[in-house]
């Protein structure tokens, strides 16, 4: 009887641990649970998959170039409460899959709108339901590289952890509030400027 290994141990930096892995054919380092406040600085040459689940990385702004060539990032419960443009081009320059969930993002870049091959996990975390979110709610409901979306709802305001945010027509109803209020101001203003030429 033999044994056929489909994880192959691999030199690693301390605290992370680096293999190669047959099933889906790529070197892995999973750096998780770590109470990691950035990106490694070096990573084992050929990484196409980082592991930093569970750690404490808060605001993502400086990434190195030496993930660019990564495919595949696992940022699940590390802390996040910001990501910024500049990390998010080199993040998404070469990745399949970015996992953002159960963060503590309140805000997403606007820049995330223009990545399309790339598939993301964004729910699970306190997004602030404001005009940004309008403008992410029109993202979303045509985004199609969002696997989550369905499960993505407001973290903030009266509307906190209920329907998700593509299904919540309160935010076309403030739409329609402030365009009546528009409406309301520019008939006032005729009616001022008819008032004043008599």
């Amino acid at each position: 009887m033999f044994l056929v290994l489909s994880v192959f141990p691999l030199p690693c930096l301390d605290g992370c641990f680096c293999f190669y892995s047959l099933d889906v054919e790529m070197n892995t380092m999973n750096c998780s649970n770590n109470n990691m406040t950035r990106l490694p600085d070096k990573l084992l040459p050929g990484t196409k998959q980082l592991i930093m689940t569970g750690n404490n990385l808060g605001i993502l702004d400086t990434v190195h170039e030496n993930v660019s060539e990564v495919n595949a990032f696992h940022f699940e419960r590390s802390n996040i409460s910001s990501i910024h443009k500049s990390a998010l081009v080199i993040l998404a320059s070469n990745a399949s899959t970015i996992k953002l969930s159960s963060n503590k993002i309140t805000k997403l870049c606007p820049f995330i709108t223009q990545i399309s091959r790339t598939k993301l996990w964004l729910s699970d975390n306190p997004y602030a339901c404001n005009c940004d979110m309008m403008r992410m709610r029109d993202w979303l409901l045509n985004a199609t590289n969002v696997i989550d979306k369905e499960n993505i709802t407001c973290g903030t305001g009266k509307w906190k952890g209920k329907q998700p945010v593509v299904n919540q027509g309160c935010f076309d109803n403030r739409r329609r509030f402030r365009a009546e209020q528009f409406l309301g101001i520019f008939f006032w203003k005729c009616l001022y400027a008819v008032f004043l030429q008599h």
